[in-house]
């Protein structure tokens, strides 16, 4: 139950951010700026969780050691086997961002059926 309203709490912030946006742009409130500042705003989001979600499963580990070992002298090869990996470093999950994200891509799209009705 926490969970769903930590959810709603941050997607009515995000909503309250995105008509702020259209109403200071366009001094006033229009669907077409709100439809165009949504999915602007969803696009971020769900592209911020697809990049935690890539590096979070490991694709850029074998890159960044081979780029460590390749850009550093042989001297410090101790040091370089004991930083983490990109994978380590990202410890939370990328589903709030997809879920967050799709709400809002999910309002704009009704947003958009609205304004061709």
């Amino acid at each position: 139950m926490k969970q769903v309203k930590t959810k709603l709490i941050l997607f009515l912030i995000s909503q309250i951010f995105i008509v702020t946006i259209v109403f200071l742009s366009n001094k006033g409130l229009s669907l077409t700026p709100y439809i165009n500042v949504s999915f602007f705003v969803g696009g971020i989001i769900v592209f911020i969780g697809l990049l935690i979600y890539v590096v979070s499963n490991g694709f850029f580990d074998i890159f960044t050691l081979s780029m460590r070992k390749v850009f550093t002298t042989k001297r410090n090869s101790e040091v370089i086997e004991s930083m983490r990996s990109p994978s380590e470093l990202l410890d939370f999950s990328y589903r709030p961002f997809f879920q967050l994200g799709g709400s809002i891509l999910l309002f704009m799209a009704m947003a958009l059926l609205i304004y061709y009705m």
